[in-house]
């Protein structure tokens, strides 16, 4: 795990977009996933890569940085490639998110995702999020948790 740096964008893209495409899912760069463009290099953001110790290749990617609701910060993009899933590189990823905003004096982190992640839906609420009913995520499919840090 390591901090992302500006270079990273890319990197990011591509596992966003492959994830993405596994459902059906466009990776929108003009849209919602606008914000990847700025991956690893927004001061008030932490971004993390998560990699394999021996080939140095991208498994996973976070941001986690404020959103406007004072003291909870939002994490987004997270995403873990296929074939790094299910060996804990999406809780580590959770952790170094919940680590960052703890440092920035953050109390709640919050989240959103797509309901047809299943997958990582059950990551969250098994690291302490709860859902949270919320009729603008109810509106475009999504979910929205939070968990106390």
């Amino acid at each position: 795990m390591r901090a992302a740096t500006e270079r990273d964008a890319t990197r990011a893209a591509a596992i966003i977009a492959s994830a993405l495409a596994e459902y059906g899912l466009p990776f929108e760069p003009e849209g919602r996933d606008a914000d990847v463009a700025t991956f690893g290099s927004k001061p008030e953001h932490d971004d993390f890569v998560a990699e394999d110790p021996t080939t140095g290749r991208a498994l996973g990617v976070v941001s986690v940085g404020p959103q406007g609701d004072e003291g909870v910060a939002w994490i987004s993009k997270v995403f873990v490639s296929k074939d790094a899933r299910r060996r804990g590189v999406g809780r580590a990823l959770l952790d170094a998110a919940h680590a960052a905003a703890r440092r920035r004096g953050f109390h709640e982190v919050g989240l959103r995702t797509r309901a047809i992640f299943r997958e990582a839906i059950a990551l969250y609420e098994s690291a302490g999020y709860v859902r949270r009913s919320s009729p603008a995520a109810l509106a475009t499919g999504d979910a929205v948790f939070y968990r106390q840090l």
